[in-house]
């Protein structure tokens, strides 16, 4: 039997994605808050970095903006290290998603109808 990782997170888009070509692919890449209160009540955030790869790439860029709520499952994490604006050395966690659901509402220009047709 072999070993596995299998994580889901979700959490909030802390930037706009980013999208460069690494070869022939395209990558997406974005921040995500997780938030948490530890036991003495104080909020406790987890950066992570979220790769989104070809197809994911183009929902992504299309898609997610900075304040989406997303889920992001993944099989595989690395460690990351960089540094804030003030110079501070921070931690994150960069994940390549396997699988990306986008938790907001669709915001649409046109008002509902009332009483209109259901187009099928």
């Amino acid at each position: 039997m072999g070993t596995s990782i299998n994580i889901q997170v979700t959490g909030f888009v802390g930037s706009d994605p980013q999208v460069k070509t690494v070869g022939e692919q395209q990558v997406a890449s974005f921040s995500v808050a997780v938030n948490r209160k530890n036991g003495g009540g104080k909020k406790q955030t987890l950066w992570m970095r979220v790769n989104c790869w070809n197809k994911l790439a183009d929902v992504a860029a299309q898609y997610v903006k900075k304040g989406s709520l997303v889920q992001v499952t993944t099989e595989w994490l690395r460690p990351s290290a960089w540094t804030d604006q003030s110079g501070t050395p921070q931690a994150s966690l960069d994940l390549d998603a396997n699988r990306l659901v986008l938790l907001d509402r669709l915001e649409s220009d046109e008002p509902e109808s009332e009483g209109g047709d259901i187009p099928f």
